[in-house]
């Protein structure tokens, strides 16, 4: 088993979930999520969820792109789980 990656409070990551999973993250939250996938996968595919993580009042919390779906509203449960096999 992988050791999981330490969040510190307050900060980020951009992260692309496919299929339940984290298949690509990066801590350059300067990126536009557009520019992220578009370096990372060139197009989202059907299915997969582009957004952020965070640590915030010390729980992980995955949020929507509002580049890709218009708000930045708590991610689904599925993301959710995949972030929390990921990161503490």
């Amino acid at each position: 088993m992988r050791s999981k990656q330490f969040i510190p409070e307050g900060n980020y990551f951009l992260i692309i979930v496919e299929d339940g999973a984290i298949t690509h993250k990066t801590a350059n939250i300067c990126l536009p999520h557009k520019e992220f996938v578009r370096r990372k996968i060139g197009n989202l595919p059907k299915g997969a969820w582009v957004g952020s993580v965070a640590k915030v009042d010390g729980s992980l919390e995955a949020f929507n792109s509002f580049t890709f779906y218009g708000n930045e509203l708590p991610a689904n449960d599925s993301v959710q789980t995949a972030v929390q096999e990921v990161f503490e």
